[in-house]
């Protein structure tokens, strides 16, 4: 039962039906093989709720039977949809089996009704509870998606200056300008700082995808590091991804020089977020810029590519810094005080509130704090 628990548990959270927790994978071989730490605490807490409340097993037992048979019921209802939509089996083969299970588990649903007030009042406020949990939070998940989906970013049309040397230069384009439906990423006196900048892209994209915390970070401090390296992570469902297999490195944009976008495919058992991540990204980097050169060794690569190896290697001497997006969520003020934009604002209240409470994975990432910053915004949803 603990055991099943964790596994519905984990497909609630790959469904973005429930807040991401901590998991951990005890199985090489099966996947559904996991432990929840927070999750355990729960279902003990909830054992001692339950035990305090019912004085006597005949109530529990009650509650007990009143749950199993409705979740009989529910799955007559569900197989046969299934078989209608999915089999595609015939509706008068599916109608004839679905009126002999319905009508016995109708039969034995209201006997286990009858006992609500002796107990089995239990079981139903819990599935509301739980219903309500899970509808709010992926309602909540769908209203934050799409506020997030009004964000395009637009790539500049003409190429963005570099000064060879390591100091502070100014880069010449046109300002960052932004609008409701779209973002044009650009640049007017921009400023390219010496160092290494990875900048963590949750959502992940095509090659050419800027991620906001980069936008955002461009547009507040207006600079940029001298290389720039768009980081995404990809979970996979395998154990273990090949090293040679994890990296997928690609240029992000001719106009943007020194950028590069990284996805890091990983399996459930794999610990990439490691102290040597730096030293393991830059290694495949300048692997991807020595293979675009089709040359054997360093010493015959073209001018362009030492040159931007060169530049690499004197980003990482300097400085490393590793970005991440802070992303505060508020509810949008409508106006009118009517009974449906109050009940909105307090149910996105309470998704934000949950929210705020569960850490991301980013959270145990093993490197200095001195060289992570996070670039906070706010959206309004």
């Amino acid at each position: 039962m603990i055991t099943s628990s964790f596994q519905l548990i984990s497909q609630l959270i790959r469904l973005s039906y429930f807040p991401h927790i901590k998991i951990i994978y005890t199985s090489r071989r099966f996947r559904g093989h996991v432990y929840m730490p927070f999750a355990n605490w729960l279902l003990m807490i909830g054992i001692v709720v339950v035990t305090a409340i019912y004085n006597n097993t005949t109530s529990l037992g009650y509650a007990y039977g009143t749950c199993a048979i409705t979740v009989c019921f529910l799955t007559t209802c569900m197989v046969s949809l299934v078989a209608l939509i999915i089999w595609r089996v015939h509706l008068l083969i599916v109608l004839l089996i679905f009126l002999v299970f319905i009508l016995l588990d109708g039969v034995y649903l209201s006997a286990a009704l009858s006992k609500v007030p002796q107990g089995a009042w239990f079981a139903l406020v819990l599935s509301f509870l739980l219903s309500a949990l899970l509808s709010l939070w992926r309602w909540g998940k769908e209203q934050q998606w799409a506020a997030e989906c009004q964000d395009r970013i637009i790539l500049p049309e003409r190429p963005i200056s570099q000064n060879s040397s390591h100091n502070i230069s100014r880069a010449s384009s046109r300002d960052i300008r932004e609008n409701s439906s779209a973002c044009q990423l650009a640049y007017d006196n921009i400023l390219f700082a010496p160092g290494l900048g990875i900048f963590f892209d949750k959502a992940g994209g095509p090659s050419d995808h800027i991620p906001e915390v980069f936008t955002h970070f461009v547009h507040k401090f207006r600079t940029r590091p001298q290389v720039v390296i768009f980081f995404h992570m990809r979970s996979l469902s395998r154990p273990t991804i090949p090293a040679d297999q994890r990296f997928v490195i690609a240029r992000v944009n001719s106009n943007i020089p020194s950028c590069y976008h990284i996805v890091l495919r990983h399996g459930y058992m794999d610990d990439v977020l490691t102290s040597n991540l730096t030293r393991i990204v830059i290694g495949e980097l300048m692997m991807f810029i020595m293979r675009d050169s089709f040359e054997p060794s360093e010493d015959e690569l073209p001018s362009d590519i030492r040159q931007e190896l060169e530049s690499l290697r004197a980003a990482e001497d300097t400085q490393t810094i590793y970005l991440i997006s802070k992303q505060i969520l508020r509810a949008q003020k409508k106006d009118g005080n009517c009974i449906k934009c109050l009940m909105r604002r307090g149910a996105l209240g309470v998704y934000l509130w949950i929210r705020e409470n569960f850490n991301g994975r980013l959270t145990n990432l093993d490197i200095d704090p001195e060289s992570l910053v996070e670039v906070g915004f706010i959206k309004e949803i």
